[in-house]
């Protein structure tokens, strides 16, 4: 009887549990370079719920900021030369990532959502 119990409430740890290891193993981690006045081109696809990474490999300060297509902003803080910040993308569709120090910075990508659509 014991055995019984303890088996279905595993059964409903796993049938709970199973969608949410499912998103979080879909995340995808990307390193976008920062070099003196640019970023390097962003390749391939990403998604809502994705880690991006900004390694700060110029030899000044960069304040980078993501612009959602909601009008949403995540703001990367000062960025000294050899740092690195990350953030998680919470918003699918058009994005500008651009420096609040050296606004010549600027690149846009479109982020998709879980399914793979853009959004808006």
């Amino acid at each position: 009887m014991v055995m019984r119990r303890w088996i279905a409430a595993l059964a409903m740890s796993i049938a709970v549990t199973a969608p949410l290891l499912s998103s979080i193993a879909l995340a995808a981690e990307h390193t976008v370079v920062l070099h003196h006045m640019e970023l390097d081109k962003i390749e391939g696809e990403m998604r809502v719920g994705d880690v991006v990474t900004f390694d700060n490999r110029s030899d000044m300060a960069h304040n980078l900021y993501i612009t959602y297509s909601d009008g949403t902003v995540d703001n990367l803080d000062t960025q000294v030369p050899g740092v690195k910040r990350s953030l998680t993308l919470r918003v699918a569709g058009p994005t500008v990532i651009r420096c609040w120090i050296h606004p010549i910075i600027k690149s846009e990508l479109v982020i998709l959502d879980e399914e793979g659509d853009a959004g808006r």
